[in-house]
């Protein structure tokens, strides 16, 4: 693609009128510059907003990526819920 081109533009109504008043007004040069900011800025601003959501899909997926559960202990660490439960009531143990 070449670096340079002619691009024809047809506006219609209220940004037309817009556009012409910015050249009258000498904020530009030529109705040509008028595009090529608008067009400059319509550029970065949709750059800025796709890096935005690029950014916020990686932390999504970050943020609620699966975590693997450790594993289980092959052997209870305190043993048979029935012996715990000795355990804590020893009749030998409580006091009257």
């Amino acid at each position: 693609m070449k670096a340079s081109g002619k691009i024809v533009v047809t506006l219609s109504g209220d940004p037309a009128r817009q556009v012409r008043r910015l050249v009258e007004d000498e904020a530009f040069a030529s109705p040509s510059a008028v595009m090529e900011e608008a067009l400059r800025f319509w550029l970065q601003s949709r750059s800025r907003w796709i890096g935005r959501k690029r950014w916020a899909a990686a932390y999504i997926t970050r943020t609620f990526a699966p975590v693997e559960a450790p594993e289980a202990p092959e052997t209870p660490i305190i043993g048979e819920p029935s012996e715990r439960v000795e355990l804590m009531f020893d009749a030998g143990d409580a006091k009257a």
